[in-house]
């Protein structure tokens, strides 16, 4: 079991890694801000984030140095989606306050749990898990709300013709990656408070999760084409 919770979440972070890696490519050729960014999100929480924190399971005396490696590669990641969100959906000074407050309490969090030495093995405090898990929370459940709005006016649209069925479906797709994200820091609040130390049962949650949370992100970025013809013969259809 615990061979296959870790190839599980291995198996997240490498395509967390090649999902990433294809969005920040694409972004490279076209220029476009919403791909480079969801790109990088992935590519830093997901890919470099998850990597550097099975190394952590497994390292001696790195443990310390890869943990905290991996927090501030989620942080960063994390900050990187709040923008995104931002930028794509709350152009405004409401959205920006909103990046900025869930960015201070996350690295709040990161630098309490360094000082107090969390990332060698002391129990993080009160102020730290709430501080991080706010952040968390409030920036994946931002992101899932604006983008399942748009995704529900969207459907409107396609039902008069103003919208592309695989354009709603995009919508739809980004707000399931991101609630699949919320389970895993909902999942990793619930351990916390049990002070639960053994990480299978958390890998095998954290691969699901993550693995729908890629699956979705690559469907809707880099459709097949058995996937894009669905869509286009339902178009036909409607028209």
């Amino acid at each position: 079991m615990a061979l296959f919770a870790l190839l599980g979440i291995s198996l997240f972070a490498l395509a967390s890694f090649v999902v990433g890696w294809r969005l920040l490519w694409l972004a490279h050729r076209t220029g476009l801000l919403p791909e480079k960014l969801i790109g990088g999100s992935l590519f830093l929480a997901g890919g470099i984030g998850t990597a550097l924190l099975i190394l952590s399971g497994l390292a001696g005396p790195a443990r310390g140095a890869l943990s905290t490696g991996a927090m501030l590669a989620i942080d960063c990641g994390i900050t990187v989606l709040g923008v995104f969100t931002w930028r794509v959906f709350r152009p405004g000074l409401v959205g920006a306050t909103v990046v900025a407050t869930c960015t201070a309490l996350l690295f709040l969090s990161f630098a309490s749990d360094w000082v107090s030495g969390h990332y060698l093995g002391v129990r993080r405090s009160g102020f730290s898990m709430t501080a991080d898990y706010v952040g968390r929370f409030a920036m994946y459940g931002w992101a899932s709300f604006e983008t399942l709005r748009q995704a529900t006016l969207a459907r409107r649209r396609v039902r008069i013709g103003l919208t592309e069925p695989l354009v709603a479906n995009r919508f739809l797709l980004w707000g399931v990656s991101t609630l699949a994200a919320n389970g895993i820091w909902a999942y990793s609040l619930w351990r916390e408070l049990v002070q639960e130390s053994d990480t299978t049962e958390f890998y095998l949650v954290a691969s699901v999760l993550g693995c729908i949370c890629a699956l979705a992100i690559w469907l809707a970025f880099f459709p097949p084409r058995a996937y894009r013809q669905r869509f286009a013969t339902r178009a036909a259809a409607a028209a």
